[in-house]
């Protein structure tokens, strides 16, 4: 399960799509996270969490983050929060965009994690998982955001992560603009010259 996909905006590149054993509690006190290995160099645009809310209405944070020695790190590379209506009560996926995607690098491993506060028991979310079935990371868990983290036995939590190449929309409108001035020259010969230059410019 940790073979990347095609390089193309938004694409599937990890998963884990098992739920069948567990699941870990998304409340105030218990912070449930993924580690996984990225496959595909670009951004993370996207996200797939298998949840289910359990009464809960405050919002889910879901954060991309480094890894420091395995464990979820420090540093956010993004972040989303989606409302509490977004997530059934009964489990199914949950669709994550986030606003600023996170910068991934193949071969190098990340971390999804899920935090809601203030809620408590009864109130929670709870997050799928299935047995050590995805090769590129684990499940982790903490009682605070900064850790410490503790290994959630040998099980995976259900995800998936969608990777944008790297500048696929990074796009600077120069050569665009160039050619839109070429058509105010005055000469056939002056606007032909003009866009030889201006295609010569980055999109």
């Amino acid at each position: 399960m940790l073979a990347p996909g095609t390089a193309l905006a938004g694409t599937l590149d990890q998963q884990q799509t098992a739920f069948d054993v567990g699941t870990g509690t998304i409340e105030s006190g218990d912070t449930p996270a993924q580690t996984f290995t990225a496959g595909l160099s670009g951004a993370i645009d996207q996200v797939d969490l298998h949840l289910e809310n359990h009464g809960a209405t405050t919002p889910v944070t879901v954060e991309i983050r480094d890894t420091t020695s395995g464990d979820p790190g420090a540093t956010v590379l993004a972040a989303q929060s989606i409302p509490a209506s977004s997530i059934s009560v009964t489990p199914s996926w949950v669709t994550v965009n986030f606003a600023t995607p996170a910068p991934v690098m193949a071969g190098t491993q990340y971390a999804v994690l899920a935090h809601s506060s203030p809620i408590s028991m009864p109130q929670h979310y709870e997050w799928g998982y299935s047995g050590d079935v995805y090769a590129g990371g684990r499940f982790t868990y903490a009682s605070s955001l900064s850790g410490p983290w503790s290994i959630g036995s040998t099980n995976d939590l259900a995800f998936k992560t969608y990777v944008a190449p790297p500048n696929a929309a990074a796009t600077t409108g120069q050569r665009a603009a160039a050619l839109a001035k070429c058509k105010h020259k005055h000469s056939k010969k002056k606007r032909k010259k003009c866009r030889k230059r201006a295609k010569l410019l980055p999109l």
